[in-house]
């Protein structure tokens, strides 16, 4: 990983959702703006074929997690979260992400009984981060 001094950081913000997906289970995400993984995308080079992701773009908080303080399940719905991202793209054989982080949603995982980051969290390469995807190779 890059140490912060090699690191293009920019601050954005974003809006916390809370859902339960049925079949899926407890689900948050930070919708964040779409100019972020539209600027990401022109970066990837025109010879490769790449889909958008399924869902809009956003920051995953909790995925194939259940909250161990459900009380705290929702409490902040709607609050503009702030995070800040690497603008350099990060890729493997399927997936194409940012790096992100967020000193706030650590702090709401926190609460809701969960470690600050795990698998489902994580940026796919392993970072000790938050992400946002913002194209697949999947079916190409």
């Amino acid at each position: 990983m890059k140490s912060v001094s090699e690191l293009c950081l920019h601050s954005s913000k974003g809006i916390l959702r809370y859902e339960i997906v049925p079949g899926y289970g407890y689900r948050a995400v930070v919708e964040i703006d779409e100019e972020i993984s539209n600027f990401a995308r022109a970066l990837i080079p025109k010879s490769i074929r790449w889909n958008r992701p399924l869902y809009a773009p956003h920051i995953s908080v909790i995925r194939k997690e259940t909250p161990r303080n459900l009380y705290v399940w929702g409490a902040y719905q709607g609050e503009e979260i702030p995070f800040e991202y690497d603008s350099t793209l990060f890729n493997d054989a399927t997936y194409w992400w940012l790096r992100c982080w967020s000193r706030r949603l650590e702090t709401i995982r926190e609460e809701l009984g969960l470690p600050t980051h795990t698998s489902y969290t994580r940026a796919p390469d392993g970072a000790q981060c938050f992400h946002t995807t913002v194209a697949n190779t999947k079916g190409m």
